[in-house]
């Protein structure tokens, strides 16, 4: 099967459930369960949207969101509100390195929580040309402090040796 590109005129998207949707073609073909993913998560949030199946074969494409029905953009959205959640970390409470894996302990938006990082530089990056610094941790969470110079002085010095 080739690549669907989607648009409101060939189809339309509902949601399935957390972070799946279904796409329903104007023929009436319907495609199940399919994940949306941004290919530029971060630089291009509206345009380059993949559709994966459950064997991550993409299925459908789509160029831009200004490309669909209302609904299908809303449906999106809510998708990838829960995909992309990344909890803002808003303190850093401790840091601590057992075997090669530091263990963090930081504030969030969402509560105080730990993660294991298992490479600190890979799992922990600081957007070029930016105060903004992402990290993933060894489950594949993401975290991220959108201006590491608007912490507090302690926290500052915690990150400090990880720039």
């Amino acid at each position: 099967m080739s690549r669907i590109y989607v648009d409101k005129y060939l189809g339309r998207l509902e949601r399935a459930d957390i972070y799946r949707v279904r796409l329903i073609m104007r023929d009436g073909s319907v495609f199940e369960n399919l994940e949306p993913r941004r290919l530029f998560p971060f630089s291009n949030t509206s345009m380059y949207i993949t559709l994966l199946d459950k064997n991550e074969k993409e299925v459908g494409f789509i160029r831009n969101l200004d490309e669909l029905d209302e609904q299908s953009v809303k449906v999106l959205e809510e998708c990838f509100a829960e995909y992309y959640m990344i909890p803002q970390i808003t303190a850093i409470l401790a840091i601590s390195e057992k075997f090669g894996s530091l263990k963090w302990t930081v504030e969030t938006d969402r509560g105080v929580i730990t993660f294991r990082i298992m490479n600190r530089q890979s799992d922990v990056k600081r957007m070029h040309g930016t105060n903004r610094i992402l990290f993933r941790d060894s489950n594949d969470n993401r975290y991220e402090i959108r201006d590491y110079t608007a912490l507090d002085a302690a926290s500052q010095r915690k990150l400090f040796p990880f720039l």
